[in-house]
């Protein structure tokens, strides 16, 4: 297995689904990479949808609610894959993004993470183009492929942290391994009114 997709999803029916299809709609190979969806324990219907896609999904339930960075790790330790990805179950994905990603790791060696710019798209399904950097990256740390065992190096996300988590593990990676900014805006970031990122900003 080349690339593991891992979907994080707590209470998210409305938007779970897309998410799903969006990675299971890729150009790579269907053989080359899988789809983890992990849903922290969710008290709306997004468990029954999740279990409705069958064997196309590897599906898993965290035993209590524990948030986005346990339930990462709950992916990245299912994973088969030589890369990872997240996405959050209210964002998808271009059909190209796990095949470009991939590709610059594979003829890369130097290169320990790559990401993409990003098209935001809010309730009214507006787009609008968002380009990326670094100091962006560390705000939402969304878009990213990474390697593996690099993350295994660093201890992979710090379970002890509710928001934020993005910001711990990227700064602790780039301490010892180079991105790459891929200019595509393969990464659909869906901001709802009212979210975490929302007020953030």
């Amino acid at each position: 297995m080349k690339v593991s997709i891992i979907i994080t999803c707590y209470n998210l029916e409305e938007h779970v689904a897309r998410a799903i299809n969006s990675c299971l709609n890729q150009t790579m190979p269907e053989d080359d990479y899988e789809v983890i969806v992990v849903d922290d324990m969710s008290t709306d219907r997004s468990w029954d949808i999740i279990k409705g896609f069958g064997s196309l999904v590897k599906p898993t339930r965290m035993n209590k609610n524990s948030g986005v960075s346990a339930a990462s790790n709950e992916g990245i330790r299912e994973a088969s894959g030589e890369y990872v990805v997240r996405v959050d179950g209210d964002d998808f994905i271009n059909k190209n993004f796990i095949l470009s990603m991939y590709e610059v790791l594979k003829w890369n060696n130097d290169i320990g993470f790559v990401y993409c710019d990003h098209i935001v798209v809010n309730e009214n399904l507006e787009r609008k183009q968002s380009l990326n950097t670094l100091d962006m990256l560390l705000d939402h740390g969304a878009g990213i492929m990474f390697r593996k065992r690099y993350l295994e190096s660093i201890g992979l996300y710090d379970e002890s942290l509710r928001n934020r988590e993005d910001y711990d593990l990227i700064l602790r990676y780039i301490k010892n391994f180079n991105g790459y900014h891929l200019r595509l805006p393969y990464y659909r970031y869906f901001k709802r009114s009212g979210s975490l990122s929302s007020k953030s900003e």
